[in-house]
């Protein structure tokens, strides 16, 4: 078969396809912004171009405002404002990145075939707004070659320094080229062109901008945004914040959305950020050192740091702090480093870390700093760039850095005193705002050197005169200059290692292993005190501490919790016997009155307490708070304006004009509806909870007011649950299916009990619900449950359900829910027939027959269903998606001693008939609410 010719492009086509954008064409249609403040560079670039014998090179940092002058240079070209000698010019756009993109190795020959072309039209003007991309690379002798030819006139753009580089790297090319140097407006100009922006945004969006929000934005990003540049950086925040509060339909954008919007963009606590909330030095003092123990120089100069950024006092010039922290190993040096990046920004996830110890070599400057001989541009750009990439605030940490060659010390000075540096690639990487922090293990030998003879101990000024003495000999004075502050982290005591001790043992008891079931676990104190025997070290701190509270305490409580189910509120004493071994031991709780009531924990486990009507009622109370939480979660006031908006909508004349847009609304309406009937729902049943409780007048009326108090706590608890693993209510459509795991009469009763069970949890929760299909060999049956969360609901009810009598016999079924399928999978085979309408065993009736067999593991179904046949076709397709789930789910204990398990969760209840009849909230929520990482 010959080969299609394709079809031959011609210059059109080429400039279609190269030119990035056409200035002038976009300043006709308004589609460019204007731009303020720039009247003398404008000026000056026209000049330039109107004689012709120079190209102008703009050169300036980021954001200074070089792109918005040629842009406003092609809205006076387009308007006939730029004098005779421009008049019906054509300005367009070229990336040098994008040709690059296109194949380096025909860079060269692609740019100069679009130069070529452009020439072919007169009045072109050439913006290369990216000349630094191609330094150094194959298009620079092309553009030297345009740039002396004189056919086209050109705009040029780059930083300073690769603008200088260019103009040194030819004389015939500075010839040409005529520097422009754009500054960074001063700090009153700026502030009147976002004031000029503000403006134009409010036309644009037609929301007003009150000038304090201006005033906000310029704030700052003067504070705070230290490595961008104005006015770019103020005008974004600004554009940014006003688009939001356009989408959201606000009268008017204020301080505070700028704020907020500022603390969302960079994840910065509100108070860092936030003059109007001062900073408690007390409690600040207070949350470093409840967690760092022992080191209150550390902490002090820690303190420093925060007052200055809050007060905005900080250097912009240099990094927000440079400390070096010097003291021995395990004394929470790095534990600081970490805290500081979770006070300061939010999360300690911004820290980021180099180990300095890997460049011990002369020349191991190349590997964070980059390679300037690299093959890649990976290798040019360094591991200092890859880590601090996309990272606007973070905290450097310099572990070991006595341990890296003092050439690589020397490269950290100009980070050290400028807040950034240059890598291999020749990008300029700001760290302004990045806190650095050293560490250095230098002189720690002092704390374990014995006095020599008859010398006493020494004092502690001493000992830290001497480890200054040592580290001044291990860095050159220059480089000890460049810290802010050199901190010493003394050895730990035993009596901080213990208090270090019980913090540590305090979070393993607060585990979701152990919150979950709701355990009372005492620790004994000989316990605590084996953990600081064996855990402290004078040579390593409290570093293998934790290692031991792993192995020691955590392993022990493991043993003891595993080894059978343990009932909420079981006390777990935790002791040291002899040879110090660790023990855990479980005393299951007294059989409680019935007056005992369950309830959520505001984490993930429950507890059960004794509760007189006014403890009830205070905690309802608390539930009802947790509830309307929960409303705030899921935006009520929003789904209530969307719900009225689309019911608006619904009536409006010409609804049904274009039926598919009216079927979408429709759709959003039902998705609305049901999550706030979700919530109205859980307030109601919390309402009548309440008025329960405040009516009860005996014992029995207080026990079920008491049941209703559950009911509600375990609701409270599914929803809290469902938010703390980000899933917001949506509407789902599951399909449900139960099937025996063996032939004869007992399997399939057992089926139809499950499948009323399933049907009757529906009902209770307000979902739509309705028996669709079953089928024979083995007997099984197949439910649609529709409605909010209700596939995270039913994701813990996937396995198997057993039923044991009195005598041990057993029959067993297969529950699965699935996503509603969308369509027939490939490689299974499905034929279908309509058939003589009549009763099923479970289907009131049933009308339609399919069969459908799946070719690569010879599985088939037969199912019979209400009527549709195309739906009953999908649904035996859909069920031979995967075997059947095989973990035990449940298991039911009839006759006496009657109750019903979750051996995965250790959730039990006597009342099986509830459970029959639908009542499935406890297990629900034990599944929903099971510790992070337990197995599914």
């Amino acid at each position: 078969m010959p080969t299609p010719k394709r079809k031959a492009t011609g210059p059109e086509d080429e400039l279609s396809r190269l030119v990035e954008r056409d200035l002038t064409a976009l300043a006709k249609e308004g589609r460019l912004a204007a731009a303020h403040g720039v009247d003398e560079l404008v000026a000056e670039v026209l000049g330039l171009l109107a004689r012709g014998d120079k190209h102008p090179l703009l050169a300036g940092e980021p954001g200074v405002g070089k792109s918005a002058a040629v842009h406003e240079v092609a809205r006076r070209i387009a308007s006939a404002a730029a004098g005779t000698d421009l008049a019906a010019s054509r300005l367009v756009e070229v990336s040098i990145a994008g040709i690059l993109a296109r194949g380096e190795r025909r860079a060269a020959e692609t740019l100069d075939e679009l130069l070529e072309a452009l020439a072919q039209t007169p009045r072109t003007i050439v913006y290369v707004r990216d000349l630094a991309a191609g330094i150094g690379g194959p298009v620079i002798p092309v553009m030297i070659k345009a740039l002396r030819a004189r056919e086209l006139r050109f705009v040029l753009e780059s930083d300073p320094r690769r603008a200088n580089d260019l103009l040194r790297s030819d004389d015939a090319v500075a010839e040409r080229l005529h520097l422009v140097v754009v500054p960074e407006p001063p700090p009153e100009r700026a502030r009147w062109i976002l004031g000029k922006v503000a403006d134009d945004l409010e036309r644009e969006l037609s929301v007003p901008i009150d000038p304090a929000a201006a005033d906000m934005a310029f704030r700052l990003a003067g504070k705070f945004l230290l490595a961008q540049r104005m006015p770019r950086k103020a005008i974004e925040l600004l554009r940014e914040t006003a688009a939001e509060a356009s989408n959201a339909s606000r009268d008017h954008v204020a301080a505070e959305d700028v704020l907020a919007r500022f603390c969302a963009a960079t994840r910065l606590p509100r108070f860092v950020v936030d003059d109007a909330m001062p900073l408690d030095l007390a409690e600040t003092e207070r949350f470093f050192g409840e967690r760092i123990l022992g080191q209150a120089d550390a902490v002090a100069a820690v303190l420093r740091s925060v007052a200055l950024l809050k007060a905005g006092l900080n250097d912009p010039r240099r990094p927000l702090g440079v400390f070096l922290f010097a003291g021995p190993t395990g004394v929470g040096k790095t534990h600081l480093a970490k805290l500081l990046a979770e006070f300061l920004f939010g999360s300690a996830d911004r820290l980021v870390r180099l180990n300095m110890a890997d460049y011990p070599g002369e020349n191991d400057d190349s590997i964070p700093f980059g390679a300037p001989w690299g093959d890649a541009l990976p290798q040019r750009r360094g591991e200092l760039t890859r880590i601090l990439d996309g990272k606007v605030f973070a905290v450097l940490l310099l572990d070991e850095f006595e341990k890296a060659h003092k050439g690589v010390h020397d490269r950290f000075l100009q980070l050290f005193d400028e807040g950034a540096f240059v890598n291999a690639a020749g990008e300029t990487v700001p760290c302004n705002n990045a806190l650095i922090i050293a560490t250095s293990n230098v002189g720690a030998e002092v704390y374990r050197e014995q006095p020599v003879g008859f010398a006493g101990a020494r004092s502690p000024r001493d000992l830290v005169a001497e480890v200054d003495r040592r580290i001044s000999e291990a860095f050159r004075p220059e480089f000890l200059n460049r810290f802010d502050a050199l901190c010493h982290f003394q050895p730990l005591s035993r009596v901080e290692i213990r208090k270090i001790a019980q913090r540590e043992v305090g979070r393993v008891l607060e585990r979701e292993g152990i919150r979950a079931r709701g355990l009372d676990v005492e620790v004994s104190p000989e316990v605590v005190d084996l953990l600081v025997e064996r855990g402290y070290s004078p040579h390593s701190g409290a570093r293998f501490l934790q290692r031991e509270i792993e192995k020691t305490l955590t392993a022990a409580l493991a043993v003891e919790i595993v080894k059978r189910p343990l009932p909420p509120g079981t006390h777990v004493r935790v002791e040291a016997r002899a040879g110090g071994r660790v023990f855990a031991t479980a005393e299951p709780p007294p059989r409680e009155r019935t007056t005992q009531v369950t309830l959520p924990t505001p984490g993930a486990g429950t507890v059960r307490r004794k509760l007189d009507r006014r403890s009830l009622l205070a905690e309802v109370d608390g539930l009802l708070r947790r509830a309307t939480r929960i409303g705030d979660w899921v935006g009520r006031p929003e789904l209530e304006k969307e719900r009225a908006q689309l019911l608006a909508e619904s009536q409006a004349p010409g609804f049904w004009d274009d039926p598919a847009q009216a079927a979408a609304k429709l759709r959003a309406f039902r998705v609305v509806e049901a999550q706030l009937g979700e919530l109205d729902r859980l307030a109601q049943k919390a309402n009548f909870a309440r008025r329960l409780v405040r009516d009860a007048k005996t014992e029995q009326h207080l026990n079920g007011a008491a049941r209703a108090v559950e009911e509600v706590g375990r609701e409270v608890q599914i929803a809290e649950a469902r938010q703390r693993a980000g899933g917001a209510p949506g509407v789902d459509e599951a399909l449900v299916e139960i099937q025996a795991a063996s032939e004869g009469e007992r399997a399939r009763e057992w089926v139809r009990e499950l499948g009323f069970m399933y049907l009757a949890w529906a009902e209770k929760r307000r979902l739509d619900a309705v028996a669709i299909a079953e089928g024979g060999d083995p007997p099984r049956v197949l439910l649609r449950i529709s409605g909010p969360g209700v596939l995270g609901f039913l994701g813990g009810e996937a396995g198997i359900h057993r039923r044991i009598d009195e005598q041990q016999a057993r029959v067993a079924a297969y529950v699965h829910a699935r996503s509603w399928p969308k369509e027939i999978a490939l490689g299974v085979e499905v034929e279908g027939r309509e058939i003589r309408r009549h009763p099923g065993f479970f289907v009131e009736r049933v009308g339609a027959e399919a069969r459908a067999r799946r070719e690569a593991s010879g599985r088939q179904a037969v199912l019979q269903g209400i009527g549709d046949l195309a739906e009953v076709r999908l649904i035996a397709a859909a069920i031979l998606d995967g075997p059947p789930p095989l973990a035990e789910a449940r298991r039911y204990f009839v006759g006496r001693g009657a109750r019903v398990e979750d051996p995965r969760t250790g959730v039990e209840t006597p009342r099986i008939k509830d459970v029959l009849r639908g009542e499935l909230e406890l297990f629900i929520a034990a599944w929903l609410s099971r510790p992070a990482g337990a197995p599914k």
